[in-house]
């Protein structure tokens, strides 16, 4: 099995600590297969998400590479032990702060491991190292053993600041962050873009269609629910938009933040033609997204915060019928479409209902997380 240059360098320099940042599409799920099978399967763990799983063990099977594969939320029911090396796939779902307040249950776990065995290789996969914070960065670094004092990393991403909302200063991020931690993730993490894999990577358009929606009628929401309220009140309208896109495009892949919007959508674009619906609450999503993948003709809905782990490569067209409020959502569900096995030209629509599709747009689009509380007055 042939491996693509970006693999085969990054299995000749065989580091034993790595943050893998390739894109989505670029194969991090072979580099993590082919870097345990070098010496570090004998006792190996892998922890992904639940919808990935299969794919995972498809893989090291492929590769003829033996290791455990968990998921992530059962990663934290695993008592402490040695294992010859870790993988862990979507690392970023790992880091949350470790030493401000704000630390998950999964970060805990996983610093638990890395303080009882330091020693031990473990391999971070993500195509999002730095989601929304300058914290991201630093607790991945702190699991492969590239630990920077914290007071210091807050000094020079954050200030302290007062502002009239706050009763106290506060830690605030500096507009800069962005610009002074790219040095620092290019020092420490192994980057692949899909444009340097590839001779040619396909064009992708973008078009943003304006959607009429009837007034919103705030009488009677709670103020700190104001801004989902009329978001949701926005997505009224879309399928006829969806429905016309879909007659350009034998197979069209939806996106909506909102379970019952996914629901409703599956509902109607299934009169149209064959749907496939997945969210959260949705069981075999591994299995519903490959039959999705593999058909001719089809209308795939899935749910905004569900971008990560599957092939989309067989869909030429993504409709953001609404957005997740999350730039990691975003850029993952972008890349499902782009895989380096097989590339063409691609198009994103994205239906604004209201200014509160618009302000999910703008804030995404700024590489920045949506906070509807940040908007009520606005």
């Amino acid at each position: 099995m042939n491996l693509y240059p970006h693999q085969q360098r990054f299995l000749d320099k065989n580091p034993d600590k790595a943050l893998l940042a390739w894109e989505g599409g670029t194969g991090k799920t072979i580099g993590g297969a082919i870097w345990l099978r070098a010496g570090r399967d004998a006792d190996a763990l892998v922890v992904a998400p639940k919808r990935v799983v299969k794919k995972w063990q498809a893989e090291l099977t492929k590769w003829g590479t033996k290791a455990t594969v968990v998921t992530t939320d059962g990663f934290k029911k695993l008592p402490i032990k040695p294992w010859s090396a870790m993988v862990v796939d979507e690392a970023d779902e790992f880091a949350s702060p470790l030493f401000i307040k704000g630390r998950s249950k999964r970060a805990e776990c996983l610093y638990k491991y890395v303080q009882a065995y330091p020693d031990m290789p473990i391999l971070l996969a993500s195509a999002t190292p730095i989601r929304s914070s300058p914290w991201n960065l630093h607790t991945l670094l702190c699991y492969i053993g590239q630990y920077r004092d914290w007071k210091k990393w807050r000094e020079f991403f954050y200030s302290l600041e007062r502002r009239p909302y706050l009763p106290r200063p506060a830690w605030l991020v500096k507009d800069d962050w962005r610009h002074k931690i790219r040095p620092i993730l290019e020092k420490y993490a192994d980057i692949v873009l899909l444009r340097d894999c590839v001779g040619y990577l396909p064009p992708f358009t973008e078009e943003v269609i304006m959607i009429k929606t009837s007034p919103f009628n705030p009488i009677g929401v709670e103020p700190t629910k104001l801004v989902s309220a009329e978001h949701r009140h926005e997505q009224q309208n879309k399928l006829g938009d969806i429905l016309a896109i879909g007659r350009g495009f034998r197979k069209v892949l939806v996106v909506a933040h909102f379970v019952e919007q996914v629901e409703s959508l599956a509902k109607e674009l299934s009169k149209d033609r064959e749907t496939f619906m997945v969210h959260g609450g949705v069981k075999d999503q591994e299995a519903l997204l490959k039959r999705a993948n593999e058909v001719d003709d089809c209308f795939l809905v899935v749910q905004a915060s569900l971008g990560a782990g599957f092939d989309a490569d067989t869909f030429s067209c993504v409709v953001f019928a609404s957005m997740s409020y999350k730039v990691r959502d975003f850029v993952q569900m972008k890349f499902r479409v782009r895989r380096i096995h097989n590339l063409h030209p691609v198009k994103y629509v994205f239906l604004h209902g209201g200014r509160r599709d618009k302000q999910v747009y703008k804030t995404i689009q700024l590489g920045k997380d949506f906070v509807p509380s940040e908007w009520i007055k606005k």
